[in-house]
């Protein structure tokens, strides 16, 4: 998570932003508790392209869209579950094609808003090392590390866990999410099921 020191005067205008917001806020999905918006992320489960079959997986090297994830480093593997299960639906993605990649995407973001991104982590069982590690960044900056021991895992069990992150937006009106390998290797970190939702800067509950 990204530290946030504010001024007194800041939380000040923060605070006269917030009350005037207040006034519009039916326009949004809001619950009892916390004012929250959802900002567009497209291809979070990885579903689109479609792998064909007979294919178990589709390499996209750096610089190749993914659907709608922009590709970078070397290359990532979009996996069918003919090959692994996916956490949800029938594909994920390896941030490993022949080494470690990353995939990218621009979100729409609104001021003095906290964000909190979500993904099932597992990883590639077929090749060393055993211990998968990446990086989730915003703006190319890492707001969060991650890691996935593959010991004990199988195509068929692939241990997926639900990671967070907490990031937050003063002013910016978008942002780029990118997850990144940082493991060497034909096998990384698998990720699959993304999803990011929002909720108003000094309201936002902590990530378990």
């Amino acid at each position: 998570m990204l530290p946030l020191r504010l001024s007194a005067a800041a939380l000040s205008a923060a605070a006269l932003l917030l009350a005037a917001a207040s006034t519009t806020a039916s326009a949004h999905t809001h619950d009892t508790k916390t004012h929250t918006t959802v900002p567009d992320i497209a291809g979070g489960g990885f579903e689109t392209p479609v792998v064909p079959a007979p294919s178990l997986f589709t390499t996209y090297l750096g610089g190749q869209a993914v659907g709608p994830w922009a590709g970078g480093g070397n290359s990532v593997d979009l996996t069918s579950d003919r090959l692994w299960d996916a956490a949800e639906g029938s594909q994920s993605l390896d941030l490993n094609g022949s080494t470690s990649g990353s995939v990218s995407q621009e979100i729409s973001t609104h001021p003095l808003t906290s964000y909190v991104v979500s993904f099932e982590l597992a990883g590639n069982p077929a090749w060393a090392p055993a211990l998968k590690t990446g990086e989730l960044r915003v703006d190319g900056v890492p707001v969060k590390t991650f890691s996935f021991d593959v010991t004990g895992h199988g195509f068929r069990n692939m241990g997926y866990t639900r990671q967070t992150a907490v990031f937050t937006n003063l002013l910016k009106s978008s942002v780029t999410l990118t997850f990144a390998s940082t493991s060497p290797g034909l096998g990384g970190p698998v990720i699959d099921d993304v999803r990011v939702r929002s909720c108003l800067l000094v309201l936002c509950p902590p990530v378990s």
